[in-house]
Formats: C-alpha cells, sequence, structure tokens
C-alpha cells in the first residue's frame, strides 16, 4: 500500500503531534517485530514499518491521545 499524499495535506489539525503519533506508532510496531524494518501485510508483501503506522493513523485504524504533564494539569 502507498502513501495517500491528499490525506497527509488535507490534515488541518496539529502535525507535530500527528507526527510524533507516526513515529511513536511505527517505533512500537517494529519493537513489535523483533525490530525489523518491514512488516509482512500478507503472504507474499512486507510493508516498512513507517508506511504501515502513516497509514493506520490516516485512516484511523490507529487512535492517539495527547497526555498533559501533572504540573501543566494545575496550572
Amino acid at each position: 500500500m502507498s502513501l495517500q499524499i491528499d490525506k497527509i495535506l488535507s490534515f488541518t489539525g496539529n502535525k507535530y503531534e500527528r507526527t510524533s503519533a507516526m513515529s511513536k506508532y511505527a517505533r512500537y510496531l517494529s519493537q513489535k517485530n523483533d525490530e525489523d524494518l518491514e512488516i509482512p501485510i500478507n503472504r507474499s508483501q512486507k510493508e516498512k514499518v513507517t508506511i504501515s503506522a502513516i497509514n493506520d493513523i490516516l485512516n484511523e485504524k490507529v487512535s492517539y491521545r495527547v497526555e498533559i504533564p501533572q504540573d501543566e494539569k494545575l496550572s
């Protein structure tokens, strides 16, 4: 599966938060797959974890939320 550039460009929210979520999810996927940079998507194909993470978040297969540190909550 390739990247959906139109979905990336049309995003109007906080791009830093979304990029950070994609990066952390890609790291999670690589650790889950023994640090392999490609994961199987079917019997004959593999996909890079970064592409998989980006597509999963863009297609809302994975959700994320921003945690506010305790010291900022008190302010």
